[in-house]
């Protein structure tokens, strides 16, 4: 019997290990389908199976349990990543003028831009007014993108401050 069988013998044990991370059946399923995939690959790497299996006919369980539980963390660190792609801490311009009463918004944008730094002026002229990418602004000024970055930021924060509240 190869590795896989035995592992798949044990697989609503592997599905309910899975659900204690707080995961729905679903995700718990495939999650333990991927686990598959992951230990395969290993053991087709040579004398890999001694970390998979205590002896020929027993699992290693803990060997099982820190697979699912890296998986799981990799599951986790995905989505966290999607999550901030979507949050609203990324204000446009578009966005803001959306707004119901577009004109005094714009004339608060206004305000809030003509009382920036005149180096965070810039910036934010450069980026949202002109179009140049922070990555070309930065080439362009020899600035660090993460500063060019942080005020940008800084700027998204205090125009959500004072024109969305």
């Amino acid at each position: 019997m190869n590795i896989l069988s035995l592992i798949a013998l044990k697989h609503n044990t592997w599905v309910e290990i899975t659900m204690t991370f707080g995961l729905d059946k679903m995700t718990a399923e495939d999650l333990v389908q991927d686990m598959y995939i992951k230990i395969h690959a290993w053991s087709e790497k040579s004398d890999r199976n001694k970390s998979i299996m205590f002896n020929k006919e027993e699992v290693n369980y803990y060997f099982i349990f820190k697979t699912l539980r890296t998986l799981f963390i990799d599951y986790c660190r995905r989505e966290q990543r999607v999550i901030l792609k979507q949050s609203e801490d990324f204000i446009e311009p578009d966005y803001i003028f959306e707004r119901i009463d577009k004109d005094i918004n714009e004339k608060r944008l206004k305000m809030v831009i003509k009382d920036l730094a005149w180096y965070d002026r810039k910036v934010f002229e450069l980026v949202y007014k002109q179009g140049v990418s922070m990555l070309k602004l930065s080439e362009m000024t020899g600035i660090s993108y993460y500063s060019i970055y942080r005020t940008i930021q800084k700027i998204k924060r205090l125009i959500k401050k004072e024109i969305c509240d």
